[in-house]
């Protein structure tokens, strides 16, 4: 048990940080209560808005991200430093994921049919984190057509029920942007690029992938990779008619996109 000085350093120590920041402490009711909307299953805050000012302010911070460090990046930096990043980025999907983990346990949310990453940008933050672990140019092949495609339509569109600032809002948007991060990385220090057969190997693998997706889907009566339903939020499937037609008429829209990802490389080619 704390002694009583021990716990007052406790219920002090949320007000030295608010004073320390110049803010003015709300009071412990105001505190608790604050923590609790940030963190609660149950928000009574306002919901993300699709291209509110959460959503646009999200998707600048991630745009600066990327170019910042693609900048750094290509002013070169010392093999410490870039070791440094490489497993800062790594920490960073693996902390995205663990996070959200977590937060759906300590919530009491966590089911089998709802927090496995199977959605494609969810294993992609998984995979990114062992791409650049190992920095394997197979998984990077594949992982820059899913990321750029998948993290792009779920920015844009982004199915969370949670707004600014709650817990579930600042992983969502932080493991898709360390997608982008980790391609950006691998990219530029390895100079890995993609290929017309990497085009091939990435719209093959999401289709065989959606094999032992569907069975964990009609087991569990889930729905990753959307291809039981369309996803409850506003998205491109709604476009595309009920399922399971929706399936077919995706696949020639996702090899064009596919298509778009590589387009700067087959320029860069070709002028090469």
């Amino acid at each position: 048990m704390l002694g009583r000085r021990a716990s007052r350093g406790i219920r002090l120590a949320p007000e030295r940080a608010w004073r320390r920041a110049g803010l003015s402490y709300p009071g412990p009711i105001a505190y608790n209560s604050l923590m609790n909307n940030w963190l609660a299953r149950d928000y009574n805050g306002p919901a993300l808005q699709l291209f509110g000012l959460a959503h646009l302010g999200a998707l600048a911070t991630i745009v600066l991200a990327v170019v910042g460090l693609w900048l750094t990046l290509r002013r070169g930096v010392s093999p410490r430093a870039s070791e440094a990043i490489r497993w800062t980025l790594c920490g960073l999907c693996l902390l995205s994921q663990f996070s959200w983990d977590a937060w759906q346990r300590a919530v009491g949310i966590w089911q089998v049919s709802y927090s496995l990453p199977l959605h494609i940008c969810t294993l992609s933050v998984v995979l990114c984190a062992l791409m650049l672990a190992t920095r394997s140019y197979a998984l990077y092949q594949v992982l820059y057509f899913w990321g750029w495609a998948g993290a792009t339509q779920a920015l844009l569109t982004p199915d969370v029920l949670y707004g600014f600032p709650h817990l579930a809002y600042w992983i969502f948007f932080s493991s898709h942007a360390s997608i982008y991060l980790a391609l950006i990385y691998m990219t530029v220090t390895y100079r890995y690029r993609p290929t017309w057969r990497s085009l091939l190997i990435a719209f093959v693998a999401v289709n065989l992938l959606m094999i032992p997706v569907g069975l964990v889907n009609w087991l569990t009566g889930a729905n990753y990779m959307f291809i039981a339903r369309p996803p409850g939020a506003v998205s491109l499937l709604d476009l595309l008619g009920p399922w399971p037609w929706y399936l077919l008429a995706v696949q020639p829209i996702a090899l064009l996109v596919f298509v778009l990802c590589y387009l700067p490389w087959a320029f860069r080619r070709n002028k090469e």
